[in-house]
């Protein structure tokens, strides 16, 4: 474009001086205007297309935005979810936990104890000997050390002797309310 008009420009500069052209003035002052109109009309073609690429390029910036939003509603969407079922998993487990409670009701217990420190060093113990321990309180705020826990009374009883005689010959039966 630019070769464009400096050779035009080029052209009219030596017709201008030449006047024994075969153009005379009407006619040259005619191309000159033409010329002149073809510049302004081809530098403009450069602008419609300047907006027609700021156009595209809004274009795409809005749908990369609308995308991006997109994912973050699918990841926000996709958290909300997994949250949902983490509080349906604990409310499951802790409905699983109250019924064995409610089935489980004699434990037998190896140790009691007024300082929870001890409840739970004690507690500890017998965990690394391999039992299901678990640490219960009582009304009156002793911790107490159970190894198990049964559903009847003649199992509990029969789990204590084999605890008196393997663990600690004290253990006794606690029945949970």
């Amino acid at each position: 474009m630019s070769i464009f008009l400096i050779v035009t420009g080029i052209f009219i500069y030596l017709c201008i001086i030449n006047s024994k052209s075969i153009f005379n003035r009407n006619s040259m002052r005619n191309l000159v205007i033409v010329l002149s109109l073809l510049v302004v009309l081809s530098s403009g073609c450069e602008m419609f297309g300047k907006k027609k690429r700021a156009e595209q390029a809004a274009i795409e910036l809005k749908a990369k935005n609308d995308s991006i939003a997109k994912a973050k509603k699918k990841a926000e969407d996709a958290k909300i979810k997994k949250q949902k079922e983490e509080q349906a998993k604990k409310a499951a487990i802790k409905k699983a936990e109250e019924e064995r409670r409610k089935l489980y009701k004699f434990h037998i217990i190896v140790g009691s104890f007024k300082t929870p420190e001890y409840a739970t060093a004690y507690n500890n113990l017998m965990s690394s000997k391999g039992y299901q321990t678990e640490l219960i309180t009582n009304r009156y705020n002793f911790k107490m050390v159970s190894i198990g826990a049964s559903k009847s009374w003649k199992e509990a009883v029969i789990e204590l002797n084999k605890a008196r005689e393997a663990i600690e010959p004290t253990s006794w039966i606690h029945i949970r309310e």
